[in-house]
């Protein structure tokens, strides 16, 4: 997908912001370098080391930051990642004698000590002191940069946090006003009612059941779907009810498969998740002259939940037209997001006849 232009723009800022932080960060040697009788060199301090040195730490930065964190912290991998940044700790502390082993001396030029040596008459050859086995700057350089890209990752993931719960506070409040004005007020409690009257009049036993499952739908929606996540078991009864609700209008020629298969008990779903698919079949999926089989499907497995839907098409049916019903697709799909991120798989199929959905949730 391409980027727009606020996205361009913000990936300059970063750039233009990161770059300034790590000019400013590599710019401290030299300002606050030691003077002392030697004159103050910048060649001597800006060698192959130095270089080596510093893009170690800039690379564990954006390492830690893009790579270390996600994939272990965010999936609660504590030991692996606390030991590969002691591993980097330990092995950034030792690289000054590491280097001083492999390479020589950090700083040291041969052809000017040489050339200091001659000058003053002594013998260029001498021993060169190595320093400390573990370098104590390295180790305070390190444990900066890792506080510091440990902390911005952890506010900015905070304040992301925030944003997206008020996004799903909103978008959970436009699906309860969207159900009630869509569903509650008009169509649904309207034709619900005069089957229940119809019942009534002919005094059915069926009517005191169809009077509870409507109070429970009113419930759930006034009370239950308010909460950010619902009981898994109550999502599922609560479509149960409506699907029966349904079955109260239809002829013959619609046949119902519903079908739940697993355990839902102690698994939990953003709430009214699976009601505008369902509404959508019944909505465009029926007919009094041709058959009109609607299947549903329910698979809870370990950690997740399989959903789905498939119905014959009567009338022209795109997910255009799902839009204007109920919650609609693109409701649903942006709380979707909202709730499970990249976490949800979700597959649409519209063809000329049928219609299908399939939904992959984690519970």
């Amino acid at each position: 997908m391409p980027l727009d232009l606020v996205s361009v723009k913000k990936l300059t800022v970063q750039f233009v912001i990161h770059l300034a932080a790590w000019a400013c960060f590599l710019t401290l040697p030299f300002v606050f370098y030691p003077r002392r009788e030697e004159p103050f060199s910048i060649e001597k301090m800006l060698n192959a080391f130095f270089i080596v040195n510093n893009l170690f730490v800039i690379g564990f930065y954006y390492v830690n930051t893009y790579l270390l964190i996600p994939k272990l912290i965010d999936h609660k991998k504590f030991l692996s990642y606390t030991l590969i940044v002691l591993s980097l700790l330990i092995f950034y502390g030792f690289l000054p004698r590491i280097w001083h082993n492999l390479i020589g001396p950090i700083g040291y030029n041969p052809n000017a000590f040489q050339q200091h040596a001659a000058n003053a008459g002594q013998h260029p050859q001498g021993p060169i002191r190595k320093g400390p086995l573990v370098n104590a700057g390295n180790i305070a350089i390190f444990l900066m940069v890792f506080v510091f890209s440990t902390g911005i990752k952890i506010i900015n993931e905070w304040l992301r946090s925030e944003a997206r719960n008020k996004e799903i506070a909103n978008e959970k409040l436009k699906a309860e006003l969207s159900f009630l004005k869509a569903q509650i007020n008009p169509h649904f409690l309207f034709n619900t009612l005069n089957n229940i009257y119809a019942l009534a009049s002919v005094q059915s036993e069926a009517t005191a059941p169809a009077v509870m499952k409507l109070s429970s739908i009113m419930r759930y929606v006034l009370t239950e779907a308010r909460n950010d996540l619902v009981p898994l078991e109550k999502e599922i009864q609560f479509t149960t009810h409506f699907i029966e609700l349904q079955k109260m209008r239809l002829t013959d020629k619609t046949s119902i498969d519903f079908t739940v298969n697993g355990d839902p008990f102690g698994r939990q779903i953003a709430p009214l998740l699976l009601l505008p698919f369902v509404e959508n079949a019944f909505k465009y999926g029926i007919s009094t002259r041709e058959a009109s089989p609607i299947r549903i499907l329910l698979e809870i497995n370990k950690d997740s939940l399989y959903f789905s839907i498939g119905n014959q098409k009567h009338i022209h049916t795109s997910l255009k037209s799902m839009d204007n019903t109920g919650i609609g697709i693109s409701n649903t799909k942006r709380r979707l997001d909202l709730f499970y991120g990249a976490r949800y798989e979700l597959n649409i199929e519209d063809k000329p006849n049928t219609f299908s959905v399939h939904l992959k949730i984690p519970v």
